[in-house]
């Protein structure tokens, strides 16, 4: 009898203990899915300088009679060689950001399936949805323009180049020597030159045309006499170019590295074309700043860090670009690497608040609870 009480007994205790649901499963975080993350590679960005040039080249061509310029015209100075001139025109400055290979790290655990990413691996956001913009592709083109077909002249004279024929040329056609163009050229000048002052002050005290008529005669003597006097002095063509060029700093204060190099006669080239002057940036950090968010950046928790999801706080910056000593641009911008980096908080990992992040300094824009 004792035996099958005792029997009873443990039938209705190991029932009861089959019955108890146990909590065995692991705490999930909302919105995710469980399961073993192996990690996520993403990076911290780097702020980088680039800097959009406008330059104009000036191509003078000289003209057929530069060399009778100031004989028959009384112009002295006149350029008798072509020639090439550039200007700086503008100069603009804006920053990018891409991947720091210093800055290259691993999220892990269930933290690691929030994070978005930008297309070059940059952490963009937890636990939200990021419309990241699609780079573009900066090139840097050095190819110039053929402007010497753009200056041409056509019309060299109203006058035959070929003297009459007559017997003391056995009535051959002879062409006329340079010393015969270019005094027929500047007669032509003179003669328009009348022409355009008889017009304005009516020498020949007859009936001036309308208003439309008269403006039409005085503007086409002009072009006209402009035309046969660049026969002496030349002519110019101009065209504008676009240059780009990117610099990334370091660390520290960066002066006297070059940018690029410029020439007045061969304009915008790349630093490692010794034929032009060098023209330096200067990145001065500012250190004070930098001490102070280093000083609170530092985390007491022993937690922090666990998950391998960091966060930048951008320093500031100085920027000028020098040509000698002469300033061509400046700035002040957030440079992500003159900052310092600082662990994300682990409670703000847990699935409960969004955070986005600047793609160009890896500063957090936003941290949003869900509700």
């Amino acid at each position: 009898m004792k035996t099958s009480i005792f029997t009873i007994i443990l039938l209705l205790i190991t029932t009861i203990l089959f019955a108890v649901p146990k909590d065995d499963k692991k705490k999930e975080v909302p919105g995710t899915n469980s399961g073993p993350i192996e990690g996520v590679v993403y990076s911290l960005p780097q702020t980088g300088i680039r800097v959009h040039i406008k330059a104009t080249r000036e191509r003078f061509v000289n003209g057929p009679f530069s060399n009778y310029a100031s004989k028959m015209l009384g112009i002295d100075n006149v350029p008798t060689t072509s020639s090439d001139r550039w200007n700086l025109d503008e100069m603009s400055l804006e920053t990018f950001s891409e991947p720091d290979p210093n800055q290259v790290r691993k999220a892990q655990g269930q933290a690691a399936q929030l994070v978005s990413l930008t297309e070059s691996g940059i952490l963009s956001g937890i636990n939200a949805d990021i419309n990241t913009q699609e780079s573009k592709i900066e090139t840097q083109s050095f190819l110039t323009k053929d402007l010497q077909n753009r200056v041409n002249f056509t019309d060299l004279s109203i006058w035959s180049f070929f003297s009459r024929a007559d017997s003391t040329k056995s009535f051959k056609m002879v062409s006329k020597n340079m010393d015969q163009k270019a005094a027929e050229a500047a007669e032509t000048i003179f003669n328009l030159r009348n022409s355009r002052f008889a017009l304005l002050t009516n020498a020949d005290d007859e009936p001036l045309p309308d208003g439309k008529s008269f403006e039409v005669m005085r503007d086409e003597l002009g072009k006209m006499e402009e035309n046969y006097l660049a026969l002496f002095i030349g002519k110019s063509s101009r065209q504008t170019y676009d240059y780009s060029f990117d610099y990334i700093p370091g660390e520290k204060t960066a002066k006297g590295d070059v940018f690029f190099r410029f020439s007045e006669d061969r304009g915008v080239l790349p630093k490692a074309d010794l034929s032009g002057r060098p023209i330096v940036i200067e990145v001065t950090k500012d250190d004070n700043f930098a001490s102070k968010q280093s000083a609170l950046s530092a985390s007491a928790n022993p937690e922090a860090g666990k998950s391998g999801l960091y966060y930048r706080i951008p320093g500031m910056s100085e920027i000028r670009i020098m040509d000698g000593s002469k300033q061509l641009a400046g700035a002040r911008t957030p440079i992500a690497q003159f900052g310092t980096t600082a662990p994300i908080p682990e409670d703000l990992l847990d699935g409960s608040y969004k955070l986005e992040f600047f793609p160009s300094t890896g500063a957090i824009k936003s941290i949003i609870e869900n509700k």
